[in-house]
């Protein structure tokens, strides 16, 4: 049987852990005693949008963001493929980058 290597949680750092976490816990409770309200829940207010490049010899692809994270998904609006996930700015770069230089031949 081959053996793995796999590292172990230090104990020392399990239990610096869990007292960071019974400490912010009874910092919170005593926030809710004192009457302070816990924070509202965070609303991701983007919203997604297309970016039709058909006609600049790219495909047509809906740009959505990824709750939870600051990354954003193009996704190709015909077969509902995943072309890529990355920051806005990424994301625009990378898919300028595929867009074709040119759309007619070069007379030599």
């Amino acid at each position: 049987m081959q053996r793995r290597n796999r590292r172990h949680k230090s104990p020392r750092h399990v239990r610096a852990a869990n007292a960071r976490w019974r400490a912010v816990e009874a910092r919170a409770e005593a926030e809710r005693a004192a009457g302070i309200e816990d924070r509202t829940a965070y609303v991701d207010t983007r919203q997604p949008f297309t970016l039709p490049l058909g006609s600049a010899g790219g495909r047509d692809l809906r740009i959505e963001p990824r709750h939870g994270y600051i990354a954003w998904r193009a996704v190709d609006v015909t077969t509902g493929e995943v072309v890529a996930t990355a920051a806005l700015k990424t994301l625009l770069r990378d898919i300028a980058g595929e867009l074709p230089r040119q759309l007619s031949l070069r007379h030599e």
